[in-house]
C-alpha cells in the first residue's frame, strides 16, 4: 500500500519534493498520509463564494461549522459547544467553544506555533454571514438562507446586509434571528456557506481570499501546505497537513492529505487502479471490485425523464402522462443491476427522517397518483388514450423523433432501452439515447437545450425535504416552476415538517408530471484494502479525512 505523498515545493516546482507516511501501522490507524484523485478543480476555496463539489470537499476538510453532518446524517457539535431554541421556533443562541482555533502557517515551517493560532469567536460567524448577503460578494447562497430575519429585505435591497438577523453578543455568544420557524435550519449551518469567516484574515488577503494557498485560513482537520493548479499542466495538486491546534478536541488521524486534480474520471479511475489513490467515488461498482476493496453503497439518487417546460410538445401535460403511464416497471424485476430499483416517488432509499428510512415510512407507490388520488402505474390502454388527448391538443398526427439526453457516467443506458423500447411501441415515434460527459449534461440543462432528459435527482443534505426543496421555482436549475408546489413547500416549514406533510407534497409534485421517476440510483464509495473511515456524505459530494485510517492486510 502506497502512503507516500509528493510535495512540490515552491522554490523548486520541478525537483524538490517531500516524502512522508507510515512506514509501520499504528494500532488506531494513525499517523498516515492519504491520497485522492479528484475529478475537476476548486474554483474556490472561499466558502461563502464556492459553489463546486471540489470546492466544496476541500472547504470541508480545512474549515468547521457550528455543526458537522455525520455519514449516517446526524448533526454533530462543531464549533459550538451548546445551543438552545425559543420557545417560538424563531430564535437560536449557540456557544462557541474555546478550544477552536483558527490557524496560518505564517513563517511557513509546517508547525502549528501557538502563536499562529487564533481563537474562532461568534464574530467570525456573524462576518461569514454578512459576507454571504453583502451584494459585493455576490455569493450564490442568499436564496439557501433566506429565512434569516431581514434577509428578504436584504435581498430586495430594501434593508442594508448588516441588518441580517445574525448577532455576536460576545466571542462565545451567537445569536440568529429567523423569520418563521424552520425545522431544517440547523441543518443548513453545518453546510459549506456556514463556515466562519475571520475578518482581519479576510482583509489581509486584500481580494485574494480562497483563491491560492496563501489566502485561506484553516480551523479544521487540515491546513493548506501548497495548492498548484495549471489548466494546462498535468501535476495539478493541493496538499494539506494535519491542524494539530484542532485535534485534543476531536482527533485528526492522518498526517497530511494529497489531493490530485484530475481532468475526467478515466483519469482518476487509473490512479486509484495504479495504487496512487486510497479512494474513488463511482456509480458503477463490480463484483470483482467488491471483492478486493472496501465498498460503501449510497442510495441517494433518484433518476427521472424530466421534460423542458418550455417545448410545446412535451410540455403539454397529455403528453407527459402518456410517457409516465408508458413505462412497465415491472419488466426491470430481475434485470436491473445491483446499482438500480424500480422508482415510484421522488426521495431514494438512502434519505432518513426521524431516524427511520423515509422510503419505510412513506412507501412511494402510496404516494405516486395523479390529480384524480389514482395510483400511477401502468396501463398501455390509458397511456394510448392520454396520448391521443394531447396530439388533439396540440393538433399533431405524430410527434418529432428525439434523443433524450443522459449523463453518461450515470448508468449502463441498455436498461433505458426497457423505457424508450416500450413508448415507441405505444406511440409510434423513436427516442434515441444521447450520452454526453457530466460537465455537457450540467450545461445544457442549465440553458434549456434538451427535449427530454434522464435527470439524477439529489438534495443537498440527508433529508427528504431537501429533495422536495430542489423543485422550488428558486433552486431548481432545470427550469421547473409552479407556484403551487412554492406555497406548499412553504406551509410545510410554517406548520412542521412530519411524514404526512412530506409525503402529501411529493404527490403534489409528481402529479404535474414534469418529473417521471424511473430507477433509484446508487453510488459507491470504494477504497482501497487497509483504508478505513474515509468519511463520504452523498448528498454534499463531500469526503472527509479526519478520521481516516489505515491498517496493515
Amino acid at each position: 500500500m502506497k502512503k507516500i505523498i509528493c510535495l512540490l515545493t515552491a522554490a523548486v516546482m520541478t525537483s524538490a519534493v517531500l516524502l512522508t507516511g507510515c512506514e509501520k501501522t499504528h494500532s488506531d490507524g494513525a499517523d498516515c498520509s492519504f491520497d485522492y484523485a479528484m475529478i475537476g478543480h476548486p474554483e474556490s476555496l472561499d466558502p461563502q463564494l464556492a459553489n463546486d463539489p471540489c470546492s466544496f470537499s476541500v472547504i470541508g476538510n480545512v474549515y468547521t461549522g457550528l455543526f458537522t453532518m455525520t455519514e449516517d446524517g446526524k448533526l454533530k457539535n462543531g464549533a459550538a459547544e451548546k445551543y438552545s431554541v425559543s420557545d417560538d421556533g424563531l430564535t437560536y443562541n449557540f456557544t462557541i467553544r474555546k478550544n477552536c482555533f483558527w490557524f496560518f502557517d505564517e513563517n511557513h515551517n509546517d508547525e502549528v506555533e501557538k502563536k499562529e493560532c487564533t481563537n474562532v469567536t461568534a464574530k467570525d460567524f456573524e462576518f461569514a454571514f454578512r459576507r454571504i448577503f453583502d451584494p459585493n460578494t455576490h455569493s450564490p447562497h442568499k436564496e439557501a438562507y433566506s429565512n434569516i430575519k431581514n434577509a428578504d429585505a436584504i435581498i430586495n435591497g430594501d434593508e442594508d446586509y448588516e441588518a441580517i438577523g445574525v448577532s455576536a453578543l460576545s466571542d462565545t455568544e451567537l445569536v440568529i434571528e429567523l423569520e418563521k420557524p424552520d425545522p431544517e435550519f440547523l441543518n443548513s449551518l453545518a453546510q459549506t456557506p456556514a463556515m466562519p469567516c475571520n475578518e482581519k484574515f479576510f482583509y489581509d488577503t486584500k481580494g485574494r481570499y480562497g483563491l491560492d494557498d496563501k489566502s485561506v485560513m484553516s480551523n479544521g482537520a487540515f491546513f493548506i501546505r501548497q495548492w498548484f493548479y495549471d489548466p494546462y499542466g498535468h501535476d495539478n495538486l493541493i496538499y494539506m497537513q494535519r491542524n494539530l491546534a484542532n485535534t485534543d478536541y476531536d482527533k485528526i488521524y492522518p498526517t497530511a492529505l494529497n489531493i490530485y486534480m484530475k481532468d475526467s474520471y478515466e483519469d482518476a479511475r487509473k490512479s486509484f487502479d495504479d495504487g496512487e489513490s486510497d479512494v474513488i467515488l463511482s456509480f458503477l461498482c463490480d463484483n470483482k471490485e467488491r471483492e478486493e476493496y472496501s465498498v460503501k453503497k449510497f442510495e441517494n439518487y433518484t433518476v427521472g425523464i424530466i421534460t423542458n417546460p418550455s417545448n410545446p410538445e412535451y410540455g403539454n401535460v397529455n403528453i407527459r402522462k402518456a410517457l409516465a403511464y408508458g413505462i412497465d416497471k415491472d419488466s426491470f424485476d430481475g434485470v436491473l443491476s445491483e446499482d438500480l430499483a424500480a422508482s415510484y416517488g421522488i426521495v431514494p432509499p438512502g434519505v432518513t427522517f426521524d431516524g427511520k428510512r423515509y422510503r419505510d415510512i412513506v412507501k412511494d407507490k402510496d404516494i405516486y397518483k395523479d390529480e384524480n388520488g389514482e395510483a400511477v402505474k401502468y396501463d398501455p390502454e390509458l397511456a394510448a388514450e392520454y396520448y391521443h388527448q394531447g396530439m388533439e391538443e396540440l393538433e399533431l398526427q405524430s410527434l418529432s423523433n428525439i434523443k433524450l439526453l443522459v449523463r453518461e457516467d450515470l448508468m449502463d443506458s441498455e436498461y433505458l432501452h426497457l423505457v424508450t423500447q416500450n413508448w415507441q411501441t405505444l406511440f409510434g415515434f423513436y427516442i434515441g439515447i444521447d450520452e454526453v460527459p457530466a460537465e455537457e449534461f450540467s450545461e445544457r440543462i442549465k440553458s434549456g437545450d434538451y427535449t427530454l432528459a434522464l435527470y439524477p435527482l439529489s438534495g443537498d443534505r440527508n433529508s427528504p425535504l431537501a429533495f422536495e426543496k430542489r423543485f422550488s421555482s428558486k433552486l431548481n436549475d432545470f427550469g421547473y416552476i409552479n407556484s403551487d408546489i412554492d406555497d406548499a413547500l412553504e406551509s410545510m416549514s410554517e406548520d412542521g415538517m412530519n411524514a404526512d406533510s412530506l409525503g402529501e407534497v411529493e404527490t403534489e409534485i409528481l402529479k404535474t408530471f414534469y418529473f417521471i421517476p424511473v430507477f433509484y440510483k446508487s453510488e459507491y464509495e470504494i477504497m482501497s484494502k487497509g483504508n478505513h473511515d474515509i468519511m463520504y456524505d452523498p448528498f454534499t459530494k463531500q469526503l472527509f479525512f479526519r478520521y481516516a485510517k489505515y491498517y496493515e492486510e
